[in-house]
């Protein structure tokens, strides 16, 4: 069994990187991690990729409007609220965020309309987003040690978390240091984990085991700041969204990596020239559809 990373191991490069496809994926993740780098006199920087205000006057698709009425939300009102809620998990984590100019899978015109589209192929004309978010993050170049880039792994297969997973690949390659995240709630379904480990395409091993019971109450506070989202993300698992059962839920599945230890768990993965440079989509999982 690994034992946890020392705190002089995890807080070594001077500058920590958290890609969040959305806006309340590190809380969920890695919380407990970026609350610890803080501890450690660190400053974890959330980098929220698909956060950008909708172009409301295309209109928004049934699928979105949907979306909406779950988060029990007006449209013009969700972008402002999930920055505020953002910031009340920011302020409990001590991250820095900030956002790049994407939009959610959602907006991105009719290119996924439910569920299975979203959590199916990436659309073939979105091939260029993964450099995309490496230019807006301005990490163009070959890689430096003094700073660590979190990446989502995407289980579960939402697209955007694909497209973030496939930026890290890129950094990786270019010889930056990229830890793997375990994407929650997703990886609480049974099996998702293990399928995406197997089918990542990267040679992931475990990197990492970060301990966070030192740092698990920031946690679970900042998963409860995003009171918009509590009952669309555990009804996925089939779970209430109170604390006590919210807590229960990460708390089992914490432990489980970590042996009986709450731990968040990193991957990390052989270097490769990822498919979307080559230009070959067919290895980038993207399935062409119609537009």
């Amino acid at each position: 069994m690994m034992t946890p990373i020392s705190n002089d191991a995890l807080a070594l490069p001077e500058r920590h990187l958290f890609l969040s496809p959305h806006y309340d994926d590190i809380a969920l993740s890695c919380g407990g991690t970026a609350a610890r780098l803080r501890q450690l006199g660190r400053t974890p920087e959330v980098a929220i990729i698909f956060g950008s205000e909708p172009e409301a006057e295309l209109g928004f698709t049934p699928f979105a409007a949907a979306m909406h009425a779950g988060w029990r939300m007006d449209a013009s009102e969700v972008i402002a609220r999930r920055r505020a809620e953002e910031a009340v998990a920011a302020q409990v984590l001590g991250t820095d965020v900030s956002f790049l100019p994407f939009h959610d899978a959602i907006y991105r015109g009719d290119r996924y309309l439910n569920d299975p589209e979203l959590f199916g192929d990436i659309h073939v004309d979105e091939a260029g987003l993964p450099e995309g978010i490496i230019s807006a993050l301005d990490l163009r170049g070959a890689g430096t040690p003094s700073v660590r880039i979190y990446v989502p792994l995407a289980i579960g297969r939402h697209v955007d978390h694909q497209i973030a997973f496939h930026a890290g690949v890129a950094l990786q390659a270019n010889g930056w240091s990229v830890w793997f995240y375990e994407d929650l709630p997703y990886a609480l379904k049974p099996g998702l984990r293990t399928e995406r480990i197997a089918g990542a395409g990267i040679g992931l091993e475990i990197g990492a085991l970060v301990a966070v019971d030192g740092t698990w109450d920031a946690k679970i506070d900042a998963v409860m700041s995003y009171p918009s989202q509590l009952a669309t993300i555990f009804s996925y698992v089939g779970s209430g969204s109170s604390r006590a059962e919210v807590e229960a839920l990460l708390r089992g599945y914490a432990e489980e990596a970590g042996n009986g230890a709450a731990v968040e768990r990193f991957w990390t993965g052989a270097a490769r020239e990822p498919a979307f440079v080559r230009g070959h989509l067919t290895d980038f999982n993207i399935a062409p559809r119609l537009l």
